[in-house]
């Protein structure tokens, strides 16, 4: 008579019961572990689960063709700045909580996420004041803000200048370069 312990086979029915038990928590792993089909497909999702695919997945598999987590973090930030982004809607993305992505994002990121998505709005924001005529009602809108003044108010507090600061410094400057050529002796009119 066979002793069975606690430790045999998962069964396909409990994995599907787990795996409607974390739909609830997260959607993004339950749709990954539903899909599980293979061993190697079940250890690929646990080492994307616990970003550990360099460490455990044997040199005999390939590892799975998926972009690096800094890239597929900075690919995220950057197609969805335009939406308000949060800590939360990053941690969703990415199937983690919002404590471990904090600690996660402070770790392969150098900064803090707060921190980086400010700059990273503060240098979208500047590029746009800088090399385009929209309104910064259009530039706030793009960077995920409710309305120009909440931007306003947020550029200014990062930088220390006002958006107007900037596109008036822009301009003066556009305004000095085109003078200079004109009085050039290659850019007067002859």
């Amino acid at each position: 008579m066979s002793d069975k312990s606690s430790t045999s086979v998962i069964s396909f029915d409990r994995l599907h019961t787990f795996s409607s038990e974390l739909r609830i928590q997260s959607p993004q792993w339950a749709d990954r572990l539903e899909q599980v089909r293979t061993e190697q497909d079940l250890g690929d999702l646990i080492c994307d689960l616990f970003n550990l695919s360099h460490t455990i997945i044997p040199e005999r598999h390939p590892a799975p063709k998926s972009h690096p987590l800094p890239a597929r973090i900075t690919a995220f930030v950057n197609e969805n700045l335009h939406r308000g982004l949060t800590l939360k809607v990053l941690a969703n993305f990415l199937g983690y909580s919002e404590k471990y992505c904090s600690d996660l994002f402070c770790r392969i990121m150098g900064e803090p996420f707060s921190k980086y998505l400010r700059r990273q709005r503060v240098d979208r924001a500047r590029a746009l004041l800088t090399t385009t005529r929209h309104t910064l009602a259009e530039i706030a809108s793009a960077l995920g803000f409710s309305d120009q003044f909440a931007f306003s108010h947020f550029f200014k507090r990062a930088t220390g200048q006002s958006p107007m600061t900037i596109r008036l410094t822009i301009a003066r400057q556009h305004r000095r370069t085109i003078q200079s050529f004109q009085e050039s002796p290659y850019g007067g009119t002859q």
